[in-house]
């Protein structure tokens, strides 16, 4: 890569290492994939229970579960480092694409690029929850944006490459990387080993860890489609297209087509064609089951960013349009910015809720003790899904190990609103509580459990 991108990386390590000072955990998925990272390092892996399966962020957690109760940190340097390329990437991109003829106009792209990517519009996860809870779709973007840069580079094997990283965090990526392998094939044919391999290890990286972890090489897909999320129709993905980037950068898209029409540069076309496609893609699997999250078209919506700041910085460069109109589309773009930065005190107050939530968890495990909690039959239930996997990361055990009961009748019970059924709490955490509720019939806790709790019990009393 040229100095821009590679400066770009160095950037976001850079503040993404300063980032971990911030007193912020990661989120359900990266817990999980920590999870399945220790357990793949400690030879088992157990896939039933969780969010479905994603190959990369658990390749990079297993060596990372090397650092010990510093892996989470470890994630989230990776994580980060994706979300602030990301932004980076596409204004260095727009700025490239908007060409040398568009002068200063040029630095307003890639201000434009950059700040829509950075502020995407997500009312489900909106960007600074990803960015504090380590999700990966930042870095898929970063990784879908570098591959561009490479492939305008005629670098294939690094596009090869990058795409591949992609392909191993969404599967809307497959079809994509199966074209660019197809095509630089045909001009290079000593990429077609490679091609291969790819074709052949993408899959079992997908497939393979679900048939060893849960017995089903689809558990991974069954587990998205049963994730709570009603089955979309494909206008309201489209809506979700519309409302991530600013509106400003709709209406450079819109002025970039209006102006070069049928002579629209190539590479500009294919990315136009792949952004629609990925959008189609994820429409589709949406009436098919699938979530069709807002997060989920985060590279669709990144390549409408780029193409949009350069339809404005050509189009101003060139005087195509009334000053009038290039003059509104940048007070747009300032309120969109304006408007979108204002939503992130709000966002920021759900954030600490859910850190004071895990950490008040945290808690409540030191205090009470794993062996007191596991005592009934190796399992404590949760009533909530949101600290799931952390709870599990905290217990090195397994996810299925802290399986989710909203009304638990049986065993050991976390929980922060009283039980229906009873039970008695020997343990307080903020608003956790652990409460101790009959064992499942036909298990006899050991001895030593059963004073682990008993000890427990009094002390709480």
């Amino acid at each position: 890569m040229t100095l821009g991108p590679r400066l770009a990386v160095a950037t976001a390590l850079a503040l993404a290492a300063a980032s971990l000072a911030l007193p912020f955990h990661p989120v359900y998925d990266p817990w999980a994939w920590l999870v399945w990272g220790r357990e793949l390092l400690d030879g088992g892996l157990e896939t039933a229970a969780g969010p479905s399966w994603k190959p990369l962020p658990v390749l990079i957690d297993t060596p990372l579960s090397l650092f010990g109760d510093a892996a989470p940190k470890a994630w989230l340097l990776v994580a980060r480092s994706g979300w602030i390329c990301a932004p980076l990437l596409a204004g260095l991109l727009a700025a490239r694409l908007s060409g040398e003829e568009a002068g200063c106009w040029r630095w307003i792209a890639t201000a434009i690029a950059a700040g829509s990517v950075a502020l995407t519009g997500d009312s489900f996860t909106p960007p600074l929850r990803q960015f504090t809870g380590g999700l990966s779709e930042p870095l898929l973007v970063a990784l879908v944006l570098g591959a561009i840069w490479a492939a305008l580079d005629e670098r294939p094997g690094l596009a090869f490459g990058l795409g591949t990283a992609a392909a191993l965090l969404r599967p809307e990526c497959w079809p994509f990387l199966a074209l660019w392998a197809f095509h630089a094939t045909r001009e290079r044919p000593r990429l077609r080993l490679t091609a291969i391999a790819v074709a052949i290890l993408v899959p079992l990286a997908w497939f393979v860890p679900d048939i060893v972890g849960a017995g089903n090489p689809l558990e991974g897909g069954e587990t998205a489609r049963a994730g709570g999320i009603e089955p979309l129709d494909g206008l309201k993905v489209l809506g979700r297209t519309l409302i991530a980037p600013l509106a400003a950068a709709w209406v450079g898209l819109a002025l970039l087509l209006w102006r070069e029409g049928r002579d629209l540069d190539r590479p500009l076309a294919i990315l136009l064609a792949g952004a629609s496609a990925w959008v189609l893609l994820v429409a589709v699997m949406a009436i098919a089951g699938w979530a069709g999250l807002p997060r989920f078209l985060a590279p669709a919506t990144a390549v409408v960013a780029v193409l949009g700041a350069v339809g404005i910085a050509r189009t101003a460069a060139t005087g195509w349009a009334p000053q009038a109109l290039i003059a509104a589309t940048l007070v747009l773009a300032v309120a969109g910015f304006g408007w979108r930065a204002a939503q992130l005190p709000g966002d920021l107050d759900v954030i600490e809720r859910q850190q004071t939530s895990i950490d008040q968890l945290f808690d409540l495990v030191d205090e009470t003790g794993k062996d007191a909690l596991l005592a009934c039959g190796g399992a404590v239930r949760m009533t909530q899904v949101r600290e799931q996997t952390a709870l599990a990361w905290k217990l090195e055990e397994p996810i299925a190990s802290v399986p989710i009961r909203r009304r638990p009748r049986y065993g050991i019970a976390l929980s922060t609103k009283p039980l229906p059924a009873g039970g008695i709490v020997f343990a307080r955490a903020g608003r956790w509580r652990a409460t101790r509720l009959p064992c499942p019939s036909g298990y006899s806790p050991s001895s030593a459990s059963g004073r682990a709790i008993a000890g427990v019990s009094g002390a709480a009393r």
